[in-house]
C-alpha cells in the first residue's frame, strides 16, 4: 500500500470512489463536476492537501509499505485536508473516502495518518507566525455512521466525537493538535 500526491488524472477513478462509498454509507453522491470545482479551488492546494491510496507509485519515499492483496496500481481510496477558520479556531478538515470493497484493510487509517501528518506540519507553520490571540487548532475527520469501522478508525486516531451537525450521514470527530 502507498499513499501519494493527487494527480490530476486520479479523478474520474476519486469521483468512482466517493460515488461507490456514498451508495455504501447512504450519503449525497458528488457529480464529476461538483467534485472537480472542489478540488480546483485554489485554497485547497490539492497538490499538497490531497492524497490518494494506492501501489503503484514507487517513486514516493514516504509511502507506506507492502500491498493491498490482489491490487496491481488501483487507487483505492483518497483524502482531502482543508484548512477553515471559525470564530475562535482554527480546523482541520479531513474527508475522503475508500473503496467499499477494499475496507477494513489499513487504508482508511493511513490515509487518515497521512492527513494527520499534514495537518501537525502545517500547524506547525502558521503557529509560528500567528499573533495573539492564540486561537485552538483541530484535526478533524467526517466518517459514515453507516460503517461499523468508523469508531474504531476514530479511536485509532485519537479522535473524539463533535456535536456539531454536519452532512446527512456523516459524522465528524475531533483533536486538539
Amino acid at each position: 500500500m502507498r499513499i501519494r500526491n493527487y494527480r490530476q488524472g486520479d479523478t474520474p477513478t476519486l469521483v468512482h470512489i466517493q460515488q461507490l462509498a456514498a451508495a455504501a454509507d447512504g450519503t449525497e453522491p458528488l457529480s464529476m463536476t461538483d467534485f472537480e470545482t472542489w478540488l480546483t479551488q485554489p485554497e485547497l492546494e490539492a497538490a499538497f492537501n490531497v492524497f490518494v491510496i494506492t501501489d503503484d507509485d514507487e517513486s514516493n519515499e514516504w509511502g507506506q509499505a507492502g500491498t493491498l492483496e490482489g491490487l496491481e496500481g488501483e487507487v483505492v481510496g483518497y483524502t482531502v485536508l482543508q484548512l477553515r477558520r471559525s470564530q475562535h479556531a482554527y480546523h482541520f478538515l479531513c474527508e475522503g473516502a475508500v473503496h467499499p470493497g477494499h475496507r477494513r484493510r489499513g487504508a482508511g487509517w493511513a490515509l487518515l495518518i497521512c492527513a494527520l501528518n499534514r495537518a501537525q506540519v502545517w500547524a506547525a507553520e502558521f503557529a509560528f507566525s500567528m499573533e495573539q490571540p492564540a486561537y485552538p487548532i483541530y484535526f478533524e475527520v467526517l466518517l459514515p455512521l453507516r460503517d461499523p469501522a468508523s469508531e474504531n478508525l476514530a479511536a485509532r486516531c485519537e479522535l473524539q466525537p463533535a456535536e456539531e451537525r454536519t452532512i446527512e450521514g456523516m459524522r465528524l470527530y475531533r483533536r486538539a493538535l
